[in-house]
C-alpha cells in the first residue's frame, strides 16, 4: 500500500500552462476594417457628387436627359464623384483581401477581421448588383 501511494504522488497529472495573456488583435484584420470604412465612406461621397453632378441635367419632369460626353467630361463633380467611386471599389478589394488574411492568422483575434470583410464584401456585392441593374434595365 505504501509503494503504491508513493507512485501516485508522482503520476499526478500535469495541467498544461495556459498563456493567460489575452490575444491581440490581427493587424490585417484592423487594416481591413478601416480600409472597409474608409470604403464605405469614399462610396457614399462619391453617390452624393454624382447624384449632385447628374443634378444638372434632370428636366422638370424628372426625367434625366443624357448628356453627351463633351459634357459629362466638363461636369466637375460628375467625374470626381465617378472617381471616387472607383477609388472605393479598388480599396474594398484591398480590404477583402487582408480580411481574410486576418481570418487565417493564428493566436490572433478575429473580430476587426471578420468585420472588415464584412464591410468590404458588402461595398462589392453593393455596387455589382447596382451595376448588373443598370445593364439590365439599359
Amino acid at each position: 500500500m505504501e509503494g503504491s501511494q508513493e507512485q501516485s504522488q508522482f503520476m499526478t497529472p500535469v495541467q498544461p500552462e495556459v498563456n493567460s495573456a489575452p490575444l491581440k488583435h490581427s493587424g490585417p484584420g484592423i487594416a481591413s476594417f478601416v480600409i472597409g470604412l474608409v470604403s464605405i465612406l469614399l462610396a457614399i461621397v462619391g453617390f452624393g457628387a454624382t447624384l449632385a453632378g447628374m443634378a444638372e441635367y434632370t428636366t422638370e419632369g424628372g426625367v434625366i436627359a443624357m448628356p453627351g460626353p463633351d459634357e459629362v467630361a466638363g461636369n466637375i463633380p460628375l467625374v470626381i464623384g465617378s472617381l471616387l467611386i472607383l477609388l472605393g471599389l479598388l480599396l474594398s478589394v484591398v480590404g477583402v483581401v487582408l480580411g481574410i488574411v486576418g481570418c487565417v492568422i493564428r493566436n490572433r483575434r478575429r473580430v476587426f477581421a471578420i468585420l472588415g470583410l464584412v464591410f468590404n464584401a458588402i461595398l462589392l456585392a453593393g455596387t455589382s448588383t447596382l451595376f448588373v441593374i443598370g445593364l439590365i434595365v439599359q
